[in-house]
């Protein structure tokens, strides 16, 4: 029998959208061996890199991660899977995007050379990318990140902060600097999964339709649902060929909730 790849999804709370787009039937992973290993992100950020494997800081917060783990893995091998879909991570590319637009609205001071460097940078900066990184030096999993998506949309909330300028400079450059993120991503190892144009409105806002259920009355405009995890995981199936995974209808909209924990 030909074995299956070994995937495993490791994230902060961010991770929780996928294994709900798994658990609503979502995504077909029968072409897959699917494992997670993840937590909320204030002991996420306590993880660290270290003989090719992450590891928790303490037997307290490893027992945490073996929890939501079937196999109840105390630590992340990268060694044990064929490939590992890094997924939120903490890694909020909205905030690298939007003070890089805000530089460029100011005028034309900042030179290409110098928003590359300010792009890979701000990618690399993020203690979950460089956890990435690490596994993907170790050059036994293929390693997929997909950062945090992009804040969902409330033109209430986020409108003032966006002025017709960086609304004409998102249309203009964002292309670019997920080009720029992907190529520095590669050069570390990592395959980058883009924010899937089909789940953003607004320039640089998630689809409202992939919002957590009743996200204005919860103020979580972070999180997201099933219906976004499935479009994550049908692109990362994809790129390491386990399966043809074409999505199905969600049962609802918007209903996935953060069960385990905010970042």
């Amino acid at each position: 029998m030909t074995e299956v790849p070994r995937l495993c999804v490791f994230g902060d709370s961010h991770y929780a959208c996928v294994r709900q787009a798994e658990a609503q039937g979502l995504v077909d992973v029968s072409g897959v061996e699917l494992e997670y290993w993840g937590n909320v992100g204030g002991r996420f950020r306590y993880l660290e890199f270290r003989e090719g494997a992450i590891h928790p800081p303490d037997a307290a917060v490893a027992s945490r991660f073996a929890r939501f783990n079937t196999k109840g893995r105390t630590v992340l091998p990268a060694s044990e899977f064929d490939a590992i879909l890094v997924m939120g991570a903490r890694i909020y590319l909205w905030r690298v995007f939007f003070r890089l637009l805000t530089a460029l609205a100011d005028g034309p001071f900042v030179s290409e050379g110098l928003q590359r460097r300010f792009l890979a940078d701000g990618l690399r900066g993020y203690h979950g990318y460089r956890l990435a990184a690490g596994l993907a030096s170790t050059g036994t999993a293929r390693v997929l990140l997909a950062p945090v998506a992009y804040y969902t949309a409330n033109p209430e909330r986020f409108a003032a902060s966006v002025s017709p300028t960086m609304a004409r400079l998102m249309a203009e450059k964002l292309p670019w600097f997920w080009t720029v993120l992907t190529e520095a991503a590669a050069e570390d190892g990592i395959a980058l999964i883009p924010q899937p144009d089909e789940t953003v409105v607004e320039g640089m806002f998630t689809d409202p339709a992939y919002a957590v259920a009743d996200h204005v009355a919860k103020a979580d405009y972070e999180h997201h649902n099933a219906a976004y995890g499935a479009v994550i995981l049908a692109r990362a199936l994809a790129m390491i060929g386990g399966g043809a995974p074409g999505l199905r209808e969600a049962a609802a909209t918007g209903t996935m909730a953060v069960t385990e924990g905010r970042c």
